[in-house]
């Protein structure tokens, strides 16, 4: 155990002043070790090469999928979900407005259907 300077000095065992060497010699390198050196990552060369067939053919059938979600009452899934993130976003830009002025959101009369957005946003 390192000791502040001029600190009391007690007798330890040979195997405490062992593991303490052992542990300053850890920090010791653990400081000088160059964490973003090429060596430290060549464990992992060479990278496989990229099976373009197989990105291609995953690409096709992921944007299938897609597609096929957009049929029926699919189709007005990404519309809802986009015009969430807009309200979402125009609340906040409200909250920060009224923020700026020193209103609280609690002194305002919203709209019933508008609290789980108010009270779920940031």
């Amino acid at each position: 155990m390192r000791r502040a300077i001029g600190a009391e000095r007690k007798a330890v065992c040979f195997e405490c002043y062992k593991a303490d060497a052992r542990r300053q010699r850890a920090f010791e390198a653990a400081a000088t070790v160059n964490t973003g050196s090429a060596e430290r990552f060549q464990f992992g060369l060479p990278f496989e090469a990229v099976d373009r067939g197989r990105l291609d053919r995953l690409k096709a059938e992921r944007e299938a999928a897609r597609q096929q979600l957009r049929v029926g009452a699919g189709r007005f899934v990404d519309k809802r979900r986009r015009a969430q993130i807009a309200a979402r976003h125009a609340l906040l830009q409200l909250g920060t407005g009224l923020r700026a002025r020193g209103i609280h959101a609690a002194e305002l009369q919203l709209p019933e259907s508008w609290l789980p957005f108010v009270v779920g946003g940031r």
